[in-house]
């Protein structure tokens, strides 16, 4: 290999996440290579805007290539010419849609990846039900006809091949994370749903596991776990048909120690089954009253939201270091102490226009408007251990005059808050008192 070749790194990701990446390697003296999507949330539209600008944090991205992930030949070629140019060290997904592409570059590359049978399992919810059964609900695979939308006897028989109990659960294979994961109580109510299926969508329908939700998250490095995470979750399917995340806490605080090694237990058999060899395995999964443990998704690539900033707040280490050494090839290694508990909230708000989001009582804290400024998360900073709970950041991830819908999936959030506290503090009054100092004003869009 040429003696000139300035070291590099490709990271597929959304520009909005970067950051604490983008510092890292930077910090490594690696150019770094993004590839990005060409469209998408307000957050990635205002990013586009923002490439290449003086003083902003993607001025340090060396090249960026804004590509579909499906474009696959489109993005190996990129990658290529890109290896002609640069010494490529790693390569790194942080986005789910460019899971597969990924592990195409990193494969022709020589560089470590996931592997081809986690990579692919684990972008496919029917393949995840197949291949990991042991550890899955009952599920049935639902297609509509490919020559028009069911009628009525057509999605009868349709609606038939689900023979499991309801309430049931129903997901599209052809959509990211939980958009369109809904829960139908009856047959009638499937039946609705398969009436309304596109020709030739296909359709998940499988056992409403009920029970405490968590992230499970297992980093791996040369086929070895080092170290398993976990993350205890909210939603607001409670109170809806719908699944939409919208509390994260790490560490959790409603697990015991028998529970938590089932847990692990469960999600290293997962890992071992899909052979996983490098990265960032992220996994949910319920365990139900009566102790089961079901797994209910597995991606290759790591958390979103603000996972990442609460495991470097609860621990005082970041993770994406260990994420750059693992894609390297280099020795790595995480602390699994955790120090203090990090909560992240989303807002729940009325439909309309958003007008202002207002804070009384959090001193020091005001909103940052990310999808109108700087369009970035920016990285965080732990502190000692003992500090009183600390409110962190308030991000508005939707734009001013953004017309805000109903809470139906997590493209819908529009305001989050991050904190943390000692871990025998009450995380849960301290919530309250954050949702209680926080006002998000919208406006009916016919005033």
């Amino acid at each position: 290999m040429p003696a000139d070749k300035q070291p590099a790194f490709i990271i597929f990701s959304d520009l909005s996440k970067i950051g604490p990446s983008l510092i890292e390697l930077r910090k490594r003296g690696l150019a770094v290579l993004a590839i990005s999507q060409k469209q998408g949330s307000a957050m990635v539209q205002k990013g586009i805007e923002l490439l290449g600008t003086p003083g902003h944090p993607f001025a340090d991205i060396t090249d960026v290539s804004l590509r579909d992930a499906t474009d696959i030949s489109g993005i190996a070629d990129q990658a290529a010419r890109w290896a002609a140019e640069y010494d490529i060290r790693g390569v790194l997904v942080n986005a789910e849609v460019y899971v597969d592409a990924g592990q195409v570059v990193s494969d022709m590359l020589g560089l470590p990846a996931p592997g081809w049978r986690a990579s692919r399992v684990c972008r496919n919810k029917l393949l995840q039900r197949r291949y990991l059964r042991e550890w899955s609900p009952t599920s049935v695979l639902i297609t509509a006809p490919t020559s028009g939308i069911a009628d009525n006897e057509q999605a009868t028989e349709l609606a038939k091949q689900y023979d499991g109990v309801f309430p049931a659960a129903v997901k599209p294979l052809d959509r990211e994370s939980s958009i369109g994961v809904r829960v139908v109580e009856d047959v009638h109510a499937l039946l609705d749903i398969v009436t309304d299926l596109e020709p030739g969508a296909r359709l998940l329908v499988e056992e409403r596991v009920q029970g405490r939700e968590y992230n499970v998250d297992t980093l791996v490095s040369n086929g070895k776990p080092i170290v398993t995470l976990l993350t205890q979750k909210g939603t607001n399917e409670d109170s809806t048909e719908f699944f939409v995340e919208l509390i994260h806490t790490t560490p959790p605080n409603n697990l015991n120690g028998r529970e938590t090694d089932q847990i692990v237990e469960a999600q290293l058999g997962v890992v071992d089954r899909l052979g996983f060899e490098n990265g960032y395995a992220h996994a949910e999964y319920r365990i139900t009253d009566d102790g089961r443990v079901v797994l209910m998704e597995i991606a290759a690539r790591a958390p979103g939201d603000g996972c990442l900033h609460l495991y470097h707040l609860s621990t005082g280490k970041p993770i994406e270091p260990v994420l750059i050494d693992i894609a390297t090839g280099q020795p790595a290694a995480y602390p699994a102490v955790f120090k203090r508990r990090g909560r992240q909230v989303y807002f729940e708000h009325t439909p309309g226009i958003l007008r202002d989001v207002q804070v009384n009582g959090l001193d020091g804290i005001t909103p940052r408007w990310l999808a109108d400024t700087t369009a970035i998360w920016p990285e965080l900073a732990a502190v000692d251990k003992n500090a009183p709970a600390t409110v962190h950041e308030l991000f508005v991830i939707k734009p001013r005059g953004f017309e805000l819908e109903r809470l139906t999936e997590s493209s819908n959030r529009a305001v989050t808050a991050i904190f943390d506290l000692p871990l025998d503090a009450d995380v849960d009054a301290e919530e309250a008192r954050i949702r209680q100092a926080v006002t998000i004003v919208t406006e009916s869009p016919q005033a």
